[in-house]
């Protein structure tokens, strides 16, 4: 994932040089994830991206608080793990965007909209339609199922499976125009 980046990579000279090499001698892959975060919240406010540094911050918080819930303790965060939170927060924003506009508040709206450009920025690129038409006629042939409603949940199952990026309603919505 994006937050896995080498951060000595961005260090010029040999006094930055050696300050990033403290900084990355971290115990886990969460201790290098968060001093990744924290070194692009410190780039974003240097350029005085707000937007940018809040949507950040949002994620930096989000995982804190998958790392230190109950159900997750000891556990490391996955990068499975990062997808779903990241994937949490753009679908919180679209509904809270959908909200501002039926409240005509389109000032709120344009300000979620652009967090969700930057959180998007952290999301693998989905699965389009076709690729879904690909797996769902692989799974078709791969399995000898029938086109039928009562598959339908199956081939939504093999489809996530095999494309985990791939939106679940536009699976469900595409799975539906096949059966029918």
């Amino acid at each position: 994932m994006h937050f896995y980046l080498h951060i000595s990579e961005k260090c010029s000279n040999f006094a930055s040089k050696f300050a990033c090499k403290a900084k990355t001698k971290t115990k886990n892959k969460y201790e290098d994830m968060k001093n990744e975060l924290n070194a692009l919240i410190m780039e974003a406010m240097k350029n005085h991206d707000s937007v940018r540094t809040e949507s950040l911050r949002a994620i930096k918080s989000a995982f804190l608080n998958w790392s230190t819930s109950k159900e997750n303790a000891g556990k490391e965060m996955t990068e499975a793990d990062e997808i779903q939170i990241i994937k949490k927060m753009v679908k919180q924003r679209q509904e809270s965007v959908e909200q501002y506009i039926a409240a005509n508040r389109q000032e709120l709206a344009e300000a979620e909209q652009a967090q969700i450009e930057v959180l998007e920025t952290f999301l693998p690129k989905a699965a389009s339609e076709e690729d879904i038409v690909r797996a769902f006629n692989a799974a078709k042939e791969a399995n000898g199922w029938e086109a039928e409603k009562k598959n339908m949940g199956l081939f939504v199952k093999a489809i996530k499976a095999a494309l985990p990026n791939a939106d679940g309603k536009m699976v469900a919505q595409v799975v539906q125009s096949q059966l029918a």
